[in-house]
């Protein structure tokens, strides 16, 4: 932070996951690491607001990568593991690497100077819904 404050404020937006606020069993410490990082997020957040340092997170849900290919090609029938994964997403289709992108790039702008020590879940509605 001593950058940031040297510099007369700015921004720090902290990558999280919408594990920082569901549990998916079996998934031990991913959810930990992340409910953590949301926590910092908040206390520095308050922390340094007065030195104009906005500090917030951006919490993405299943972002269409080659990690996720490659997961999904580790299955003994990829199309289906594909398929699973969009059945639990109410829109049936998971994020581009672009549309994360445009909503960091949102976060840390100046059209979003009052949005502090919170974060943003960007996962096609998936961790609102109560059931597949």
């Amino acid at each position: 932070m001593p950058g940031i404050i040297a510099a007369g404020g700015g921004t720090v937006l902290n990558i999280a996951s919408p594990h920082a606020f569901t549990i998916i069993p079996h998934t031990f410490p991913y959810p930990l690491a992340k409910h953590a990082l949301l926590g910092m997020t908040k206390s520095l957040g308050l922390e340094y607001a007065g030195r104009g340092v906005r500090v917030n997170a951006l919490a993405p849900g299943y972002v269409s990568t080659q990690r996720v290919i490659d997961y999904w090609n580790s299955f003994p029938d990829p199309e289906a593991a594909t398929a699973e994964t969009m059945k639990l997403h109410p829109g049936g289709r998971i994020a581009t690497p672009e549309e994360i992108a445009l909503a960091a790039v949102f976060m840390i702008s100046d059209e979003c100077p009052f949005m502090n020590a919170t974060c943003l879940t960007i996962d096609g509605g998936l961790t609102v819904r109560q059931h597949p």
